[in-house]
This record gives C-alpha cells, sequence and structure tokens, in this order.
C-alpha cells in the first residue's frame, strides 16, 4: 500500500541488487508456510535492518489480510515496492518465488519419470497424512479467528451445508452423486450474505453479484483443456484465493479434479506434497500441478510449459493486488460494507476447505476395496495433535511422514 504520511508509515531506500539477495535467500530457506515466511521477514527487516517501521510493517500485514492471495508473497511484493519502487517490487517477488517454482517444477519431474520407485511411493505416502492434516488445521485456525460472532458462525453453517453437496461420502449415504459448482460462486455468496446483512444493502448487493456469479459460470463452462486454460484457470484461482496458501488446494481440487478430471485425487495430494516439501510459498504447487497435467513419460521435457505458465498464473495477481492497493485501501476505510464483503468470504473458504479435506481424505484413508489404512489414519491423528497442542513445525511432520513412509514401503507394512 503505497501510505503518504512518512512521520508514521517509514522505508528506507534499498538497493535493487540487496532486495533480491534477500528475498532470494528467503525463498531458500523459507520452510513452514506463510506464517512462518511472515516472521522471518518481520526478524530480519524491521527488527534487524530496520527497512521499515513495525507499524508500516503491521499496516502493510493488515492490508494484504484483507484482500485475496498469498499472505507472505504480497508482503514480499509490498516491501519490495515500498523500499524499491515498482522494480523492487518485481524483484522481490520474483526472487521469493523462483527456488520454489523451480524445487517443484523438478520434484514434478522426478514425480512423473520415478514415480513408481518404491522410495518415491513411500515418500508420498508418508506424505499425504501431513498434507491432509495440514489443510485441516487451516480450516480450523481460520474458523476459530473468522467464526467471532453469531452472524459469521450462522453464514459458516450455511456454507458448510452448500459445501457438504459436493463431498463424494456425505452424498453416497443418499444414494447421490455429488453436486459440483465453481468455488467462486461461494466465495461470492458468502461475501454478499454478510455485507447485505451488515450494511443493509440486500437488494444493492444483489445488483452488483448476480452480473458476477453469471460471469464465473461462463468462464468455468467455456474452458478446455489447453495451455492457455490452464493458465486462465490459475489467474481466476491466484486472483480469488482468501486465507492461507493451503485454501489452494480446495480450489484446484474443484478445478481439476472434479470439473475436469484432468488430475486425480491423488495426484492432486501428490502435487500438494510436492509443493509443501519444497521452501519458500505453498502456491508453487501449481508448478508441480501444471508439468503433471501435461506430463509424458517418453519426453520429460513436455510438462515443463504448463508447469511454468501455471506459476505465473497463480503469482500474478498477487502482483497486480499491491500495485493496486494503495488506490484501494482508502476505499476499505471509507466504505465499510468492502470489509464486510471480505469478512464474510472467509465462510466460504472455511466450508471450501472442509469439504475438500473430507473428499480428500475419502481417497487417501479408503481403499478401492473399502479397508481403511488405519496406519495413515493414526499417523493425520497424531500430526493434528502435534501441530496444534505441541506446536510441531510443519517441515518436522514431513520430515517424520517420509521417514515413516519410506519404512513402511520397504518392509511392506501396508
Amino acid at each position: 500500500m503505497c501510505l503518504s504520511e512518512p512521520s508514521l508509515y517509514t522505508a528506507k531506500r534499498v538497493p535493487l541488487t540487496e532486495l533480491f539477495r534477500t528475498f532470494l535467500f528467503f525463498g531458500m530457506i523459507g520452510f513452514g508456510g506463510p506464517a512462518a515466511h511472515i516472521a522471518l521477514m518481520e526478524r530480519e527487516l524491521v527488527a534487524r535492518r530496520a527497512w521499515l517501521s513495525r507499524q508500516h510493517f503491521l499496516s502493510l500485514l493488515a492490508a494484504i489480510n484483507l484482500v485475496p492471495g498469498p499472505n507472505s508473497t504480497e508482503m514480499a511484493f509490498h516491501i519490495g515496492l515500498v523500499t524499491g519502487g515498482f522494480w523492487g517490487c518485481v524483484l522481490s517477488g520474483v526472487a521469493f518465488i523462483v527456488p520454489a517454482v523451480l524445487l517443484s517444477l523438478g520434484l514434478g519431474i522426478v514425480y512423473v519419470a520415478a514415480g513408481a520407485l518404491p522410495a518415491v511411493q513411500g515418500i508420498l505416502l508418508g506424505v499425504q497424512p501431513i498434507v491432509l492434516v495440514l489443510i485441516l488445521s487451516a480450516a480450523y485456525n481460520l474458523a476459530l479467528k473468522a467464526l467471532d460472532s453469531a452472524a459469521m458462525r450462522i453464514l459458516g453453517a450455511l456454507a458448510m451445508a452448500v459445501a457438504a453437496l459436493t463431498v463424494v461420502p456425505f452424498m453416497q449415504l443418499f444414494s447421490a452423486a455429488p453436486i459440483y459448482f465453481p468455488e467462486l460462486l461461494m466465495l461470492l455468496g458468502t461475501g454478499t450474505l454478510y455485507m447485505s446483512w451488515r450494511s443493509r444493502l440486500r437488494a444493492a448487493a444483489l445488483l452488483f453479484v448476480s452480473p458476477l456469479f453469471s460471469i464465473a459460470s461462463q468462464l468455468v463452462e467455456a474452458l478446455k483443456p489447453s495451455l492457455a486454460d490452464l493458465f486462465l484457470r490459475f489467474l481466476i484461482i491466484g486472483g480469488t484465493l482468501f486465507g492461507s496458501g493451503y485454501v489452494l488446494i480446495a480450489y484446484m481440487e474443484r478445478a481439476f479434479v472434479t470439473e475436469t478430471n484432468w488430475l486425480t485425487p491423488r495426484q492432486l495430494v501428490d502435487a500438494f506434497s510436492i509443493g509443501q516439501a519444497t521452501p519458500g510459498p505453498v502456491l508453487s504447487t501449481a508448478a508441480a500441478a501444471g508439468y503433471i497435467m501435461h506430463a509424458d513419460p517418453n519426453n520429460l521435457w513436455a510438462g515443463v510449459p504448463s508447469g511454468i505458465v501455471s506459476a505465473v498464473a497463480v503469482f500474478l495477481p498477487a502482483f497486480l493486488i499491491v500495485l493496486a492497493l494503495g488506490k484501494f485501501m482508502p476505499l476499505l476505510e471509507r466504505y465499510t460494507f468492502i470489509s464486510d464483503f471480505l469478512k464474510g468470504v472467509n465462510a466460504g473458504v472455511i466450508a471450501l476447505l472442509a469439504a475438500t479435506f473430507l473428499n480428500l481424505a475419502w481417497s487417501t484413508f479408503v481403499r478401492v476395496e473399502r479397508s481403511v489404512d488405519w496406519l495413515s489414519v493414526g499417523m493425520a491423528i497424531a500430526a493434528f495433535f502435534a501441530l496444534e497442542r505441541l506446536k510441531w513445525s510443519p517441515l518436522l511432520l514431513v520430515t517424520l511422514g517420509i521417514g515413516i513412509g519410506i519404512t513402511r514401503t520397504l518392509f511392506n507394512w501396508l
């Protein structure tokens, strides 16, 4: 955000080369997810180097929490903008993103080339329960923070009821097929309902949102499996992603599994596992997923263009949002219905995460013959306790999961 009061919001002018080196370093060591990335930036750039004041940093953090996009990536763009201008914004973001994208793309190539090897199977087998726990944890913590009033809790329950229609095991109880709809409709719907209730603008809100419903539906229906359409889908995801980076898997589950079958549920979890196993922003998962969707085992370079295109598309909205945020923030202060809309979106995000967790848990923990993988279930329960109660880092849990997965594969503990 372009803040105009230097006495309150101060930032040093930092050479572009130093910005690039610093954020490249963050991108190479930044394990642990968005919260860990932001804590690292605060420690290094505020407390140690004093590039910007703590008040300025907190203001930027508050701003990015009110708009869609990956939080830590937007913070990298934003710090680059206030300390180095336009090119500082570009270089900081690129430096932070590129290591994760290249590693995810490389692991995607290994996954396609050697996915049948026992060691690779073991790694994925061990990481999958941990990834599911990270999704559940994201929904749990967002619910604790966002559902802070009776209205939000009612809206959350309504969103969950709608999202339940997409959950395969739930719909099977009624011998019915899941009902799929674009996640953008859920987010627009919950945001509009809360904004309307708070601002008493029911008619105006519906007039505002109805054309967006139509546009979103037409976009989704028009998409075909091509490189350009991969770009468009990931661009929409990057531009409407609210919450932590783990929300990405909910968007991808609908865009590439339920709506198109371009990925299987197992491939989606594997791609997300790859993104989680690399440092830097979790959205680098897009590079691995894009590669897998166009991969050819006989030509390992075939999926590289789609992996790069997918990564560029999912991160591009964050860059554009940061550039526009300086003009957008005064509107948030002047018109409370905008911030009410964004708050209501959180209810839809929670519902999407919960539904995605249930769908992926069903495909991960329950086998084709309907037998339950109790070891994976036990790993997930233990990992959730360790994450939420013992405050273990996601990296530690992923590492332990890899060890258990390789061991159970080598010794055939299936």
